[in-house]
């Protein structure tokens, strides 16, 4: 006869080896699963540790390269000295351009020689006049139409106003003002037709707050717009819009005074040996000048489109000289449509 109290301490017994076989076998599990993670962390940590010294080995070598290319379009260069001896130059910007940008470029502007004859700045407003301005700047200006219509004229008629101020100026240019005194208050400034028409243009423009201007350390009879002769350089942000002011300007000058404008695209300025960054939604490096690059303004002006690179600071000042000592423009830098990424080193 069976004993049931046999057969219950028999079937608790089962029950109870499978337990402790399942509880024993999980922790082996854990054990060799907590183990093979371990080491597989243990193994990223020192690939991290690697490439991690790699990458600092890398922006080191980067950093030095940044700094020998610094060095040629810093203070000193050789590469740069009397590229554009007594030649006096003047900035036109776009005030989103990064300052910093602006400061290297001058730098390397007056290393070449040339005279710094001072930095006009194309304010917000000239491409949108508010509302209470435009009717006032309409009847100063003796223009009609829209507000977009009125900032392309007024950008048009800057640009003609810098061809009569430019290197190689109309016959009819006169040279004998010296002051950027603006016409009376009530008369209407038009299209200007010789120097000091120019000169009254621009100062209009300026007391109307749409530019700005700022004198640079130049020789006497070079400040801008008190003499002639200009070269000018066009310096605009990579997120700019160039179709409503920059096109109508550039394209009055590379008409009226062909070889005498370089338009230089910039992006922020990077630390030595930190990689430049850019996003999916910012514009392809080239992109701004492509009206440039093409049809007849490819012929008229030059381009440069890494002026935040030393290298595009070189060919900038290297299209100068080429412009000057040829009469040839071409369109540098690694973006679209180049010509090559900066000019033959000219001779002097």
């Amino acid at each position: 006869m069976i004993n049931f109290r046999f057969h219950l301490i028999s079937l608790v017994a089962v029950f109870l080896a499978l337990g402790v076989g399942v509880a024993m076998g999980a922790s082996f599990i854990d054990r060799a699963t907590v183990d093979s993670l371990r080491g597989r962390v243990d193994a990223l940590e020192q690939s991290y540790r690697r490439r991690g010294a790699e990458l600092d080995a890398a922006r080191s070598r980067l950093a030095s390269s940044d700094n020998q290319a610094a060095a040629l379009s810093g203070a000193g260069s050789r590469a740069l000295v009397n590229r554009l001896s007594d030649v006096p130059v003047v900035l036109v910007v776009t005030d989103s351009v990064d300052e910093d940008v602006l400061d290297t470029t001058r730098t390397s502007l007056a290393v070449s020689g040339a005279v710094p004859a001072g930095t006009m700045t194309l304010k917000s407003s000239l491409l949108e006049s508010r509302k209470a301005d435009l009717a006032a700047i309409r009847q100063r200006f003796g223009v009609k139409g829209d507000a977009p219509a009125v900032s392309a004229r007024l950008a048009s008629d800057l640009g003609v106003s810098l061809s009569l101020l430019a290197a190689s100026p109309p016959q009819a240019t006169s040279s004998s003002t010296t002051t950027i005194a603006a016409a009376p208050s009530g008369d209407v400034v038009t299209t200007p037709t010789d120097a000091a028409g120019a000169r009254a243009y621009i100062a209009a423009l300026r007391d109307f707050g749409l530019v700005d201007i700022a004198d640079g350390a130049s020789l006497p009879g070079t400040r801008f717009p008190d003499g002639t002769g200009y070269r000018y350089v066009l310096a605009l942000d990579i997120d700019d819009d160039p179709k409503p002011v920059i096109e109508p300007l550039v394209a009055a000058v590379g008409t009226d005074a062909p070889t005498t404008m370089t338009v230089a695209e910039s992006r922020s300025l990077t630390a030595a040996g930190d990689v430049p960054t850019t996003t999916q939604d910012q514009p392809a490096r080239g992109s701004t000048l492509s009206a440039f690059r093409r049809g007849n303004l490819a012929s008229q002006v030059s381009t440069v489109d890494d002026l935040e690179d030393s290298f595009g600071r070189i060919a900038l000042v290297y299209a100068l000289a080429e412009q000057r000592d040829l009469g040839r423009v071409g369109h540098y830098g690694v973006g679209r449509q180049v010509t090559a990424p900066f000019p033959t080193i000219p001779t002097r």
